[in-house]
């Protein structure tokens, strides 16, 4: 689920902000949860588990800048938006390495953009179409646990259910987050996200347990644990 927050210190400012955050994740079909803050000092307690901040410049006590510098500390992988009624403020916010700047009032064709570039840096946000029973759905790669081909179809494993495409395996490499998935055997190829612990060639996901091919075993270990310090 993708964790998204805005802090802002006068909370009727962020309605509009919230309105348009739930169109974009509604229409591009995006498992979310919003959550608002009013001051820096209450954002920092809950960064770590942060993947998008709406971090307004102007507020009292900790400002957005100080805010951020904090932020960056304790989760480098999140993407801070920053929003500001002061756009001589922006040149601050590149020394907290901010994604993306949004002037209120806000516009939604801005806040879309922002949200749009932002989803594509988060692993396994964009979408893939898989059917069950012959019916088409719509799901986030990241909710794959791992995938099984065949030479003219593959099947996937999504929480309890087998999903199903016609895709070839050079298809599949295409549309695939490389960063989130490794092929670990001639039949498998796996979401690093999911694996619960490896050990000896094994790798465990929930119920299941995989082996890691001989001959894919080094180069697993390797980007399983850069994997691991990346995006872990």
């Amino acid at each position: 689920m993708l964790q998204i927050a805005i802090c802002d210190d006068v909370v009727e400012q962020t309605f509009t902000l919230q309105e348009y955050i739930r169109r974009y994740c509604e229409s591009s079909r995006a498992t979310y949860r919003l959550s608002i803050y009013t001051s820096g000092e209450e954002l920092l307690f809950h960064a770590e588990k942060l993947d998008i901040i709406f971090l307004d410049i102007e507020m009292p006590g900790l400002d957005g800048i100080e805010t951020g510098r904090k932020i960056r500390a304790k989760n480098c992988k999140c993407r801070i938006i920053m929003a500001t009624v002061m756009v001589e403020r922006m040149r601050e916010a590149f020394y907290i390495e901010a994604f993306r700047f949004i002037v209120k009032p806000f516009e939604q064709a801005e806040v879309e953009e922002a949200l749009q570039a932002c989803m594509r840096r988060v692993l396994g946000s964009s979408c893939i179409l898989l059917y069950h029973n012959r019916i088409a759905y719509e799901i986030h790669q990241s909710e794959i646990q791992y995938v099984v081909t065949f030479d003219s179809y593959c099947e996937y494993r999504v929480k309890d259910k087998m999903l199903r495409s016609e895709d070839s395996l050079k298809d599949l490499e295409h549309k695939l987050d490389p960063r989130l998935f490794y092929r670990v055997h001639r039949k498998y190829i796996v979401n690093m996200a999911q694996i619960e612990s490896y050990r000896n060639g094994i790798l465990r996901m929930r119920d299941l347990e995989l082996p890691v091919s001989r001959r894919r075993k080094k180069q697993f270990e390797q980007a399983f644990m850069e994997f691991d310090l990346k995006y872990r």
